[in-house]
């Protein structure tokens, strides 16, 4: 999951300076007293490695430690989520996780994984919800969803792209394919940086994103929006209809979390000292002032309210790869 440049400087300037203000989080038990590894399953230049980074930066500043990003990117997530599933629960060691390394890769590897996604991991904090939005080369003679659809059906084949098999790019396209009898073509790649490029110069039609990777290119002129891939429309977009306005599928919902973890059986005590820290950084004034901008919206839920949603996330994300089929290759 790649950003832009700009984004990424954009990000990275919300962090500087931000929490040098805020009182300090009592310390629990001495706890932390060296530096904590934040493994983050996705390499950089991603979306969330720059997320990662940001709330590494107000985190650290607010535990009296720093939070060191460990960029483990690899086979959906699996690698890096699987370093921290094997980690002592001692809290000095955390993951940035996301849908796709979360919940997706789960439901469609054709073999058990190394872990448990709901016995290994002790979710912590739920830190943003990044919308999906469908778009496509300008050149493509399409400026509504059902307008790219008919597009396709008549030259019988349409190309699409993901940064991965199985990631939320992918199941969009493979959704819209399946419920709509579109010849929609998957053309995958082994990160996001590539694919995005090809759309850009015209060699693959559609893709399906977050809005930090691709408005940019949406100014420039160089992509199309069609429609937003989420249930309500996204907050900075209000002029940009859903896929459920548009085709009628209402509980068509892709958006994509990122969430923080540690190994499970970490002391609750730890867990809600970080989680503190987390919400502190996520809550800042500047955060909030930046992530909407970045069509980022900022969540900041606790171990509980994380808890819950991602069991029933596991559980969606299971049945909608039931429905496309899509196994991880």
């Amino acid at each position: 999951m790649s950003c832009s440049g700009t984004t990424r400087r954009a990000l990275m300037v919300a962090a500087t300076g931000v929490g040098l203000a805020a009182p300090a989080i009592a310390q629990v038990s001495g706890f932390p007293n060296r530096p904590i590894r934040f493994v983050v399953p996705f390499g950089p230049g991603s979306t969330a490695d720059a997320l990662a980074r940001i709330v590494a930066a107000q985190a650290g500043e607010r535990l009296g430690q720093p939070l060191i990003v460990d960029n483990r990117p690899g086979a959906g997530g699996i690698i890096g989520a699987d370093i921290v599933a094997k980690a002592p629960p001692d809290g000095y060691t955390i993951c940035l996780g996301t849908v796709a390394s979360h919940a997706v890769s789960a439901a469609m590897a054709s073999e058990p994984l190394p872990y448990d996604l709901l016995k290994d991991f002790a979710p912590l904090t739920n830190l943003v919800n990044a919308p999906n939005i469908i778009l496509v080369n300008s050149r493509v003679p399409a400026t509504t969803l059902p307008e790219y659809l008919a597009w396709a059906r008549e030259r019988g084949r349409s190309t699409f792209v993901s940064g991965g098999n199985g990631t939320t790019s992918h199941l969009v396209g493979e959704m819209l394919r399946i419920r709509h009898n579109a010849p929609l073509e998957h053309v995958p790649y082994r990160a996001f940086g590539p694919a995005l490029a090809d759309v850009l110069n015209g060699t693959i039609d559609m893709l399906s994103y977050q809005i930090p990777a691709t408005l940019p290119h949406v100014a420039s002129g160089a992509l199309r929006l069609l429609a937003a891939s989420t249930r309500e429309r996204v907050a900075l977009l209000r002029d940009l209809p859903t896929v459920g306005e548009q085709l009628g599928d209402r509980d068509f919902d892709f958006s994509a979390w990122f969430g923080t973890f540690c190994p499970a059986r970490t002391p609750r005590p730890i867990l809600e000292h970080l989680n503190a820290a987390m919400q502190a950084a996520v809550n800042s004034d500047a955060l909030r002032a930046t992530l909407p901008a970045q069509g980022l919206e900022p969540l900041g839920w606790g171990p509980d309210r994380f808890g819950e949603f991602f069991a029933s996330e596991v559980a969606r994300w299971a049945e909608i790869v039931r429905i496309t089929g899509v196994r991880m290759t």
